[in-house]
């Protein structure tokens, strides 16, 4: 089940000038470019996937035989650099897009929504995505494209659509799933291949089996040129028992395995021998006992306005946390009186022992770092703590959970894994690598044109061979 706290090619690859209108179809055939040795790709994202999980699999006695395969003759990362916040829905953008949260405009899991009437909803519509993403370019140079619960997908322009939605997380999620989900009939034709489908699959708790299981269908049968899949109990049991507990462990067990179905589906599909696997987690994970409601502190010095029933009303500031990190808006930005008593309350915290707080980013530090243009300040929770929701309540209370993210891209716990695979793809140990290099890596094997990546593709080994048409 998620964890529901009320809580790039850059410019690289340019664009290519008409040199004619009209040519002989002679020359057109000397021109023509050699077969691309990728043609298909598959991206499979294991949230919360740990480097260590394919870096160092005997020291967490895994049981991981595909990682371990893709590790050692793959190009393999010992840490890919996330974004900020790192957190799944923010990461998951910036992978498609090759973008950070700053540009792409999902800058937190839950949509913007300081009075809380949308009802903790998530940011799961596309249309909120400001720049294009890999199935946009992929969708333009009219390859086929599959999405398998990745997240704000919603209304995504791909030829197979299953998107991460839940609202009431009961039964009737699943209507609206079956309701959006495309091409019509996708869930009829899963269930023959895996009668207890529905038991896997009830929004929010979708288990990586069922998931897999649509895409290997689409694989399969439609053989798209770009699939995105999402699983993510990972995340899920290292939310609840923390990394490396036993839970956990079972659970990277069974994303490997589901790795491993993955590729057998594309070998028997007959594309394999021309398909790129990567395989990419969002964030790492840290530890933590302890939390602080930065809340209480913006309504004791009187930046919130609540009703009799405690609910919020008004605000000159307000304060969204995605448990890392704590970003605080402020509602007139020529408010300079608000703005120096957040500075004046939550900068002499910074780094104090006792006080929850680690850090403090500036509203330059923040843009410099990919973030929300729109935020003023950001503090980033100290070691063995987190940041909750809500302007009432303690100050400083146990954590309800014993590990999470959403910190800050360079702290030492929230590196992401990353891995190149295939019959093509050369080994090697990829260094710097960033979340937001993924999309412009990808793009340049298929063709396509992503010009507003911030990213930029990495140095992978590609081996050249005449590969079959």
């Amino acid at each position: 089940m998620r964890k529901r706290f009320p809580a790039l090619l850059a410019a690289s690859g340019g664009v290519l000038m008409m040199t004619a209108l009209m040519a002989a179809p002679v020359a057109a055939q000397k021109a023509a470019p050699l077969p691309r040795p990728i043609r298909y790709v598959i991206i499979v994202s294991v949230d919360g996937l740990l480097p260590a999980s394919y870096m160092d699999p005997d020291t967490h006695g895994l049981k991981v035989p595909t990682l371990r395969e893709l590790a050692k003759n793959g190009a393999a990362s010992p840490g890919a650099l996330s974004v900020i916040p790192a957190s799944t829905y923010i990461a998951h953008t910036s992978i498609a897009t090759g973008t950070n949260p700053g540009t792409h405009g999902i800058v937190s899991n839950q949509a913007w929504d300081p009075l809380d009437k949308n009802q903790a909803g998530w940011r799961w519509y596309t249309e909120d995505i400001k720049v294009p993403t890999l199935w946009d370019a992929a969708r333009a140079r009219g390859l086929r494209t599959a999405l398998i619960d990745w997240p704000v997908t919603v209304g995504a322009k791909a030829d197979a659509v299953v998107p991460e939605y839940w609202r009431a997380s009961s039964p009737e999620d699943m209507k609206m799933t079956r309701a959006i989900a495309k091409p019509a009939g996708i869930f009829d034709a899963v269930v023959k291949r895996m009668p207890d489908f529905w038991r896997e699959f009830s929004p929010p708790d979708i288990k990586d089996r069922a998931a897999t299981e649509i895409a290997l269908h689409l694989i399969e049968t439609k053989k798209p040129n770009l699939v995105m899949l999402h699983i993510y109990e990972v995340d899920h049991w290292q939310h609840e028992k923390k990394p490396w507990s036993t839970e956990a462990i079972a659970a990277v067990e069974n994303a490997d395995a589901q790795i491993a179905r993955v590729i057998a589906s594309a070998k028997k599909a007959g594309t394999w021998g021309q398909t790129a696997l990567v395989v990419v987690s969002d964030h790492g994970f840290a530890t933590y006992s302890k939390q602080v409601r930065p809340g209480v502190l913006l309504k004791e010095k009187g930046l919130v306005t609540m009703d009799e029933r405690n609910r919020l009303t008004d605000w000159k500031a307000v304060v969204t946390s995605n448990t890392g990190t704590a970003n605080f808006y402020v509602k007139d930005a020529r408010d300079e009186a608000t703005k120096q008593t957040l500075w004046e309350v939550f900068a002499p915290m910074a780094g104090k022992p006792g006080t929850g707080v680690g850090r403090i980013f500036t509203h330059d530090q923040i843009v410099a770092m990919g973030g929300d243009p729109e935020a003023y300040l950001c503090i980033e929770a100290a070691e063995g703590y987190l940041f909750t929701w809500g302007y009432n309540g303690d100050l400083n209370s146990a954590a309800r959970g014993p590990a999470g993210h959403g910190f800050a891209p360079d702290h030492k716990d929230m590196k992401a894994s990353l891995i190149f695979y295939g019959p093509s793809i050369a080994a090697g140990k990829l260094e710097g690598a960033r979340l937001i290099d993924v999309a412009p890596t990808v793009a340049g094997w298929l063709g396509l044109k992503m010009e507003r990546a911030e990213g930029k593709a990495l140095p992978v080994g590609i081996k050249r061979k005449k590969v079959p048409q």
